[in-house]
């Protein structure tokens, strides 16, 4: 701070001359804040005072003036907002408050100092609070203004009107929007009660005409007991119609049952009645439960057999469908059954494999098959069976040829062998079992010269071997194999000399057949079968030479041989 308390002849020095001028400038600065300052206050109090000036007449009575805000809250549960208008007087101002467009009583707000309004209950984020201040105007211990405040000619029905509908949502065009739509009464549903007796008068404020749409609620002292009509505000009278545009019948309308009308235009359609009820009754409708009637509302009284178990009363089959006649009552859900009895209907007495209303068979069916006839055939073996008793016989090869004769005559060509027969084909059942014929008659030697005397050739052998040689009758073949072996030929009497046939041919040769052996089988699956054919028997040898003298006597001659039979076919029977 620079020295103020100088002395004569003291002497300054350079530093006290600049702290002094550092002090004058700034006192220079102060001043001229203060000067702005100054001017500040002086506009401020000019513009507060040309305002107080416009919120008064030239008498200076007071001119209504009001300002309207909207404030958001910003906290949950938030109850206190304060006004923005610097000029509020709590005393003689009057405040208005809306909550999201609607206007609450003086009961659920309060002002207090300085300026903020206090809502009884708090309200949630985001809440709009319309705030309206009519200044300089109080208002009375009614809650009516006091127009002795007022200047004449200030407060107009109209201004008072504009005033009020700046609050609304959209304004004047917002406001007057919403009152044409509070007046339609198409849109909008009037209510009144209706006098009479199916023919019904009744008086709703706003209607001037019968418009399609035009809906009304009316409540009805009377019921009706039979067709009816309605007459709104004299338009005159309109038919009440049921929902399908049928007359109403005895007892649609209650006494004291509030509906809903609406005009088609022609009538007036009855939406309350709840339209026809058909023909139900009581003993078609489940036990306890309540339906409507034209008589009003019933209690059905059909059992409900909704659980448990329940005895068919009887059944029969068609084709291959089981019919069952069902207890005469409601199953209404999932937990009830209708059973039949049948003390038969076990496994044992199904089929094996043969699935049944769920039930799985186990009986086996017994039967038999065969085949005799050569061919190859599949056998598919039925559903269970799982063992078979096979009976094979095999193919049989054929017998041998009976050899031919031989004279007693040297000078005759011995008689010929008989040929062998021919071998049968395979049997067999599947891989199971198989029977070859590997072994034939042989054919029997043919008859020769022998000392002066024809003699037979040797038995053929086969299953059997042809009878033995060189004696009379030793012209049989062998016994039965397969195929019978040919008997050697010979001539009686009229041989000129001793003689004898040839050996007769051997029978035929088989193996040993297959009798009653048991297989187990994979069942279902196909089994290829084989029947075998017997062989061909062998030719007769030619009998040997013999020749006639000049005297007619006819010198002893052979006979050919007989051929051998065929053998037999094989067979495979079966059983299970």
């Amino acid at each position: 701070m620079a020295k103020t308390n100088w002395q004569y002849g003291e002497i300054v020095t350079e530093e006290d001359f600049s702290q002094l001028g550092q002090e004058v400038n700034e006192a220079t600065a102060g001043l001229a804040v203060l000067e702005e300052q100054l001017g500040e206050a002086e506009q401020s109090s000019k513009a507060y005072t040309d305002q107080q000036i416009q919120l008064v007449t030239a008498t200076g009575i007071p001119k209504l003036v009001t300002y309207s805000y909207v404030l958001a809250a910003d906290q949950q549960g938030q109850t206190d907002f304060e006004i923005p208008l610097e000029t509020f007087v709590k005393e003689t101002d009057t405040v208005t408050v809306a909550q999201n467009s609607t206007v609450l009583s003086t009961e659920r707000y309060s002002v207090v100092d300085p300026k903020i309004v206090r809502l009884v209950e708090g309200v949630n984020i985001g809440t709009e609070i319309f705030i309206q201040v009519w200044k300089n105007v109080p208002i009375g211990p009614d809650g009516a203004i006091s127009a002795a405040v007022l200047a004449n000619d200030t407060v107009t029905v109209s201004k008072m009107a504009d005033e009020m509908k700046k609050d609304v949502p959209g304004g004047v065009a917002g406001y007057d929007a919403f009152a044409v739509h509070l007046a339609d009464k198409v849109q909008h549903i009037g209510y009144a009660t209706a006098s009479g007796t199916n023919t019904y008068m009744v008086s709703i404020t706003g209607i001037t005409a019968l418009t399609e749409g035009l809906s009304v609620k009316t409540k009805f002292t009377n019921a009706n007991t039979g067709a009816s009509t309605i007459n709104i505000n004299g338009l005159g009278a309109k038919s009440i119609t049921k929902g399908n545009g049928s007359a109403l019948s005895s007892g649609n309308i209650k006494a004291g049952q509030i509906v809903h009308l609406v005009y088609t235009g022609s009538n007036f359609q009855l939406l309350g009645e709840g339209g026809e009820y058909g023909d139900v009754a009581p003993d078609k409708v489940l036990v306890g439960t309540t339906f409507g009637t034209e008589e009003g509302l019933k209690t059905g009284t059909m059992p409900n057999r909704n659980t448990g178990d329940y005895v068919c009363n009887s059944s029969s089959v068609s084709g291959t469908t089981l019919k069952l006649n069902m207890p005469a009552s409601a199953y209404y859900g999932i937990d009830s059954n209708i059973t039949i009895t049948d003390a038969d209907y076990v496994p044992n007495n199904i089929a094996y494999g043969v699935n049944l209303f769920g039930k799985v068979g186990t009986a086996i069916i017994s039967g038999s098959a065969s085949w005799s006839n050569p061919g190859t055939y599949t056998w598919t073996p039925p559903a269970g069976v799982t063992k078979v008793t096979v009976n094979i016989t095999s193919a049989t090869g054929g017998g041998g040829g009976g050899g031919g004769g031989q004279s007693s005559s040297p000078s005759m060509a011995n008689g010929e062998s008989g040929s062998a027969g021919s071998g049968g084909s395979v049997t067999s059942f599947g891989s199971y079992a198989s029977l070859p014929a590997t072994g034939v008659g042989q054919g029997g030697a043919g008859g020769y010269w022998q000392s002066g005397t024809g003699r037979g050739g040797a038995g053929g052998t086969g299953y059997n071997t042809g009878n033995s040689n060189n004696t009379y009758g030793g012209n049989s073949g062998g016994a039965i194999g397969g195929g019978k072996g040919g008997h050697g030929s010979w001539v009686g009497s009229m041989c000129w000399g001793t003689n004898y046939p040839g050996g007769g041919g051997g029978g035929g040769h088989y193996p040993p057949n297959t009798l009653n052996q048991q297989f187990t089988i994979n069942p279902g699956q196909p089994i290829t079968i084989i029947i075998g054919v017997g062989g061909n028997g062998g030719a007769g040898g030619k009998a040997g030479g013999g020749i006639t003298d000049t005297t007619s006597k006819v010198y002893g001659k052979g006979a050919a041989g007989e051929a051998g039979e065929k053998g037999t076919n094989g067979a495979i029977s079966i059983t299970w």
